[in-house]
């Protein structure tokens, strides 16, 4: 894709010195997308982010749904703003007790009931503003929740990252959910944006008494959806009520249940997908400004 970017984003080159320069240091930019809401595509976000950091990554996350974003809740967040300002270098991620760097439109609202109502072009323009101003610095990977379905924001991220090292599409197997995905796949394919693979959340329901094992929403439709695209099928999630105990606490399943069928079939996943990506050097910062007269979470 580096080779391909003046020809991808072309009415966006503009834009892309200072993301740049806010993600330099940044070595892996994914994106997850799904085709529509529902699928728990920022569940498998965050338990992914979690995935990594567990194998000692620097993982940060950007919440990029400005009308339902959700990931500040997910990894205990509050939304109040905390203490994420300062100044001339621009905004840093919070922190969490688990060590995700997090970055959402959330923690900018005065409460969790305030409604955004924004116009595209206007949401364009404030995505574009944060992915300027977030500082990341030294960091493994960048996770990117995208909206549901292939709008405004989900276009723009997906335009505006320079050097995006892919997308990974998230799916049910319910037939309508592997149809509008569908739609998800075509677009990222559209705009030239690499996928790295498909993850089926819901996949199966496996009884803890009795150990029977159900397909409630089908089988195999989200390997089949991967065959039929030509795209790498990184695994599925099983349906596991401690899955949303997990994200109501604000913890992820990957560190609140690690023995979970769940947890460990996210560290499939995450090790699955480091498998997709080619080896980078790790970024190194010498210099840095951000930490002068303060503390600065890593």
């Amino acid at each position: 894709m580096k080779d391909e970017d003046s020809q991808i984003h072309p009415k966006h080159q503009h834009h892309h010195g200072p993301i740049r320069d806010a993600m330099a240091h940044v070595n892996y930019k994914i994106a997850i997308i799904s085709g529509k809401g529902g699928v728990g595509k920022t569940s498998v976000v965050v338990n992914l982010a979690a995935a990594m950091r567990k194998k000692d990554m620097v993982v940060g996350i950007f919440d990029a749904d400005v009308h339902g974003p959700s990931v500040p809740k997910m990894v205990g967040v509050k939304t109040e703003m905390r203490d994420i300002l300062h100044g001339s270098h621009g905004i840093d991620p919070v922190v969490t007790e688990h060590g995700l760097k997090i970055m959402s439109v959330a923690l900018i609202w005065p409460t969790d009931s305030t409604p955004v109502m924004w116009r595209g072009q206007y949401k364009a323009r404030v995505l574009r503003q944060f992915l300027s101003s977030i500082k990341w610095h030294e960091m493994d990977f960048l996770f990117v929740d995208l909206p549901p379905g292939t709008g405004d924001e989900s276009i723009t991220i997906m335009k505006s990252i320079p050097d995006l090292d892919g997308m990974v599409v998230v799916t049910t197997p319910q037939e309508i959910s592997t149809i509008i995905c569908s739609k998800a796949i075509n677009a990222a394919k559209e705009l030239n944006a690499p996928i790295l693979g498909l993850i089926e959340n819901m996949n199966v329901y496996h009884c803890p008494d009795c150990g029977r094992v159900e397909h409630f929403f089908g089988k195999d439709k989200g390997e089949r959806l991967a065959r039929t695209f030509d795209i790498p099928f990184l695994g599925g999630i099983p349906l596991d009520g401690q899955y949303s105990e997990a994200a109501d606490t604000g913890v992820p399943i990957v560190f609140k249940y690690p023995e979970s069928l769940t947890a460990r079939a996210m560290i499939k996943i995450a090790d699955k997908l480091m498998e997709r990506l080619p080896e980078k050097e790790k970024a190194i910062v010498k210099d840095r400004p951000w930490e002068e007269g303060r503390d600065h979470p890593r």
